[in-house]
């Protein structure tokens, strides 16, 4: 028997198994997680950016791009074995390599990322074995790209409905944030250029 218009089925009132959570509450800290996913962002983006500078010539914006870029993966670092509480519990995460699981490719990477960067900052503040420096500033660029984006993909990986929805805008606006974090750090260790001369009246 059909139902009457005015038989209409209530709404759904929204309750939880045993008046616990649906999901479990984020236990990140704070300032060092947050304070990891910019860092690491950024240091993505300049390493990008000093790969960028080396191929094109620019050589003051590559000196400035390689320090950023290992300053960031250093202090991103210490902030995520902080969020961590041990090093150890960094270092187990290397002991396996699968590349299904966003957090062991980005352990990986942040590994990689930081050797690369710290090899090419060395060599460009020093001078010492340029070539190498040279190819660890180009490598970074890879590695940088990943960095930028891996922790979107960690993140709509969990449970949380409003990242896991975002799945496919993440990397992008992960990757954007970074290279706007990136461009306005190197906007602040470059040289301003010289003001134009002042143009005589008449």
């Amino acid at each position: 028997m059909p139902r009457r218009r005015d038989e209409m089925v209530p709404d759904a009132e929204f309750r939880s198994y045993y008046d616990q959570p649906v999901i479990k509450r984020p236990i990140w800290h704070e300032p060092h997680m947050p304070a990891y996913l910019y860092l690491g962002g950024l240091s993505g983006a300049a390493g990008a950016m000093a790969a960028a500078a080396r191929l094109t010539g620019r050589d003051r914006l590559e000196l400035a791009a390689r320090v950023a870029a290992f300053a960031g993966a250093s202090a991103g670092t210490v902030f995520l074995v902080a969020e961590l509480g041990r090093p150890m519990r960094f270092l187990n995460m290397l002991r396996v390599f699968k590349l299904t699981s966003p957090m062991s490719v980005g352990s990986w990477t942040l590994a990689v990322h930081s050797g690369l960067t710290g090899v090419g900052a060395g060599s460009a503040v020093t001078g010492v074995l340029p070539a190498p420096g040279d190819a660890a500033s180009v490598a970074s660029g890879l590695t940088g790209a990943v960095m930028a984006a891996y922790t979107a993909v960690l993140l709509a990986d969990t449970a949380v409905p409003a990242w896991h929805e975002g799945m496919r805008e993440l990397p992008f606006l992960f990757s954007g944030s970074a290279l706007a974090s990136a461009g306005a750090a190197l906007m602040l260790a470059m040289p301003r250029p010289p003001a134009p001369p002042a143009r005589r009246p008449g």
